[in-house]
């Protein structure tokens, strides 16, 4: 059985289809971000999966809620801190470490153009924040309890 290289002109077409298809993606429209009612353009978008899951980037967010992150790029691990709460995870491993307590993780962490990228249930569960998503509106909202939507502590 023989190879046949592929032509010139098929080689060309194909890499043409997949310029096209990469600018329609980096095209497509990214939802929107707020937290507590303020637009925030992280250098990564949020990143919805077509089945609707929610990818946030960590960092960006964690800055906004009073949140810390932690790298320890050698065992590729991320450590999130907010108050009394400690969450670990590695990048690609569907578990995460709770206070101690093992979760699993109903997907994997990834690194998107060189941010960590986590499920929205991390964000809510490490920075005690409520993480709602739009898809009629293409919007993410990311609400601290005990803020309006100003960010002003909200009158007792």
């Amino acid at each position: 059985m023989t190879y046949k290289v592929p032509r010139a002109r098929t080689v060309l077409l194909t890499c043409a289809l997949a310029g096209f298809a990469a600018l329609w993606l980096a095209l497509a429209q990214r939802p929107e971000l707020r937290v507590n009612g303020r637009v925030v353009n992280p250098r990564v978008a949020p990143f919805v999966t077509a089945d609707d899951h929610l990818f946030l980037p960590v960092r960006g967010i964690a800055r906004r809620v009073g949140g810390e992150v932690v790298l320890d790029l050698a065992k590729r691990e991320v450590i999130l801190l907010r108050g009394r709460t400690v969450v670990r995870f590695r990048i690609g491993d569907r578990f995460a470490n709770l206070n101690g307590r093992s979760i699993a993780l109903s997907r994997a962490p990834f690194v998107l153009h060189g941010r960590t990228m986590v499920d929205a249930a991390i964000i809510s569960r490490a920075f005690a924040v409520h993480v709602a998503y739009e898809k009629a509106k293409n919007r993410v909202d990311i609400l601290t309890p005990g803020l309006n939507f100003q960010g002003a502590v909200k009158p007792r």
